[in-house]
Formats: C-alpha cells, sequence, structure tokens
C-alpha cells in the first residue's frame, strides 16, 4: 500500500508541482496534438485575436509555472509562495497537497522541466467572465528527479518521462500576467507526445 502511494504521490508530483516537467522532443514526424474540432464544440467569439496570441499567453504562463516549480523550496518560503500563486481551483488544492505531501516526506524536486508541443484545444469567455485556455502539452521529467533528504532518488525507474498533457488557464485580461493553471491531467487519449 505505502508503495502505491508513493508512486501516485510521485506521479502526482511530476505533473502538479512541475517536478519532472518538460524538456521537449523531436520526434519524426512532428507529433501532432489533437485538433480542437476532435474535442470541443466551437466557441462562440475569439477570446484572443488569435490562436497564436492564446498559444503566446498560455506557453509564456506555463515556462513561468515551471520555472517556479523548479525553485519552489519548504513551506513559508517565497519561492514556494510565488509558485503557489501561479495556480487556481483544482491545480492550487492539487499543488498544496503535494507539497504538504513533499515536506512531510522530507522530498523534494531537483533538476529543471520543461515541455513541448503545445497546442490550443479551445479558448472561451467563462460564465464567470475570465479567459480560458485548453492546450495540449508534452510534459518531459527527464532532466528532474524526487530525493529524500538524503539525496537519494525516490521516484520509479520506470516511470513515464514524458507526459500527455491536458491544461487548462484562466485569467481575467489578455496576458500570461494573469493567466493561472487551473486544470492539469493526463491526456486520455491517443500519445502525442
Amino acid at each position: 500500500m505505502r508503495t502505491v502511494q508513493r508512486d501516485l504521490l510521485v506521479l502526482s508530483s511530476l505533473l502538479l508541482l512541475g517536478t519532472l516537467a518538460l524538456t521537449g522532443c523531436t520526434p519524426e514526424p512532428e507529433p501532432q496534438a489533437p485538433q480542437a474540432s476532435e474535442t470541443t464544440a466551437p466557441t462562440d467569439a475569439p477570446v484572443f485575436a488569435s490562436d497564436e496570441e492564446a498559444l503566446a499567453a498560455a506557453t509564456e504562463a506555463y515556462a513561468a509555472y515551471l520555472a517556479a516549480g523548479d525553485e519552489a523550496e519548504e513551506s513559508g518560503s517565497p519561492s514556494r509562495e510565488l509558485f503557489l500563486s501561479l495556480s487556481s481551483g483544482e491545480a492550487h488544492k492539487q499543488n498544496l497537497s503535494v507539497a504538504a505531501s513533499f515536506d512531510d516526506q522530507g522530498w523534494k524536486q531537483v533538476g529543471s522541466t520543461s515541455f513541448d508541443s503545445m497546442a490550443i484545444q479551445s479558448t472561451k469567455i467563462t460564465v464567470d467572465g475570465e479567459w480560458e485556455i485548453k492546450v495540449y502539452v508534452c510534459l518531459d521529467v527527464t532532466k528532474s528527479d524526487i530525493v529524500d533528504s538524503l539525496g537519494t532518488s525516490v521516484s520509479k525507474t520506470d516511470r513515464p518521462l514524458r507526459l500527455p498533457l491536458e491544461v487548462v488557464f484562466i485569467g481575467t485580461e489578455q496576458s500570461s500576467n494573469y493567466l493561472q493553471i487551473a486544470e492539469s491531467r493526463v491526456w486520455s487519449g491517443s500519445n502525442f507526445c
């Protein structure tokens, strides 16, 4: 039971703390994320002037989120508070839970995370008047690890190193400065990473 809990915690940390993320791949041919028309109905009006603008804002926001996750230290530190400020809703609750588990276990994330193959799924204005951008993205954790207080890896050796994710950003303005990660989950469709 403890091994299953540890494996789940390690996997969730990969996805939610930006712990072992995003460096990029260049498979041949270039993998394609599912198209918005395959998964969602069209929105009534564009949120951004173009999908390129929405993608640029989401890319900048996600890069900042992962970089902050790479730098996040112990509870109460300015780096941890910065990281937590970049999420809201379900993602924020999950980040708090994973951070508390890491603190309890004496674990920390080391290395750096990155991402690639980000593609827009949809953009819209929510009923609450917030901007929402949904994207597909490949999270790569090959350059990071989770270690215990002695510096020993607690990650499974056969863990997935590249994960296809569906990530939702929300914000009040058309700017990456106002976008927060609201949801992050493994994509259930075909692996586009």
